[in-house]
């Protein structure tokens, strides 16, 4: 169960940036509203956040894909509801994720809702992006609504993963255990700093060493715990750059990494996966790459940096009124969307 859980994981974040293997200049700029328009029309089922808008894509389980449900989309779109302060639609929304996928302290990665038990494992860093977004809400709305209830959360949280002060990835439900690896992405230092600073502190020293070089001024994928070594797995771009973000939210992003961030936004050059010695290993791109890069941007406050994501990220939307995915960063020809996509551009954009 542990392996397939790690292996959807990861090949989730490669299937979910959507290709553009060649980018273009945006002829025009269509505003969030049309993105807004698309995630809460044709995105939004029953339980959340649909993981693709076409209902049924293959036949491989270990991959969540059509009309099945995220606690990683959910931890997003409530991001984005408590930025814009839309706090009617973030309670009532938050009570759907909570009732969705919250179970025995932690919530579930996956749901289908026609198979409502089968997926019984959490990914922390989804956990840890759900309780974010409570805390920012009460920051934005200077209230103590939800202060007594991400307490809680963190606390049931870090019971189940935690080992050695550091969150682990990901607990099983059913054999009531957690895995080895501490993924460098799922280490939310921001919200570490303010809940449990032993933690933060060791989270901290684990991602900082896992800078691979001045040369190479990225990060390994993940460290073991069991062998006290970081992964040389290939590095999937959005995972380097959620970490690249979370060093910055705590600003420990050191100007070599953003530096390399710049030059890629720069040159279009920002590729789903790079080897640990810095080269390109798929030369295909995807809007939540140019996103994420905004959102470090937004947090560094290097305008420059933001506007040139931006124009990329743009560059991508279906501005096609009469296409049934208008406004998404989908597939025009496939109708493939994914949810990964969607939701970092809609927090990108409206922060």
């Amino acid at each position: 169960m542990l392996k397939i859980w790690k292996r959807s994981l990861l090949i989730l974040i490669c299937l979910l940036a959507t290709n553009f293997p060649n980018i273009v200049k945006a002829d025009t700029v269509t505003s969030s509203d049309a993105l807004v328009h698309f995630i809460d029309n044709k995105l939004t089922g029953k339980y959340g956040i649909y993981t693709n808008y076409l209902a049924k894509i293959g036949n491989d389980d270990t991959l969540a894909t059509g009309h099945q449900y995220l606690s990683e989309s959910s931890g997003y779109y409530l991001q984005y509801l408590a930025e814009t302060k839309q706090n009617k639609k973030f309670r009532a929304f938050y009570a759907l994720t909570k009732k969705t996928f919250y179970r025995q302290g932690v919530f579930l990665y996956r749901f289908d809702a026609k198979h409502p038990d089968k997926y019984q494992v959490n990914a922390t860093v989804d956990d840890l992006r759900i309780i974010s977004a409570l805390v920012t809400y009460d920051k934005v709305n200077h209230t103590k609504k939800y202060q007594s209830e991400v307490k809680d959360l963190y606390k049931k949280l870090s019971i189940r993963v935690k080992q050695a002060d550091l969150l682990t990835d990901m607990y099983s439900l059913d054999s009531k255990t957690h895995n080895q690896l501490v993924t460098l992405c799922y280490q939310d230092l921001s919200v570490l700093k303010k809940l449990d600073s032993r933690s933060y502190h060791k989270a901290l020293r684990v991602v900082e060493e896992g800078k691979i070089s001045r040369e190479v001024p990225l990060y390994y994928q993940s460290y073991n715990l069991k062998d006290k070594k970081y992964a040389k797995d290939k590095l999937v771009t959005p995972q380097l750059l959620i970490t690249f973000l979370h060093l910055a939210e705590v600003d420990k992003l050191p100007k070599d990494s953003l530096n390399w961030v710049k030059q890629k936004v720069d040159t279009q050059t920002l590729y789903n996966a790079y080897s640990v010695t810095g080269k390109a290993e798929d030369k295909s791109t995807s809007a939540a790459n140019y996103a994420i890069a905004m959102m470090i941007g937004n947090v560094v406050h290097d305008d420059q940096l933001y506007d040139a994501a931006k124009k990329v990220l743009l560059s991508m939307q279906v501005t096609d009124k009469k296409s049934e995915i208008y406004g998404s960063f989908g597939d025009s020809k496939t109708k493939q969307v994914y949810s990964f996509n969607e939701l970092n551009a809609l927090v990108a954009l409206n922060q």
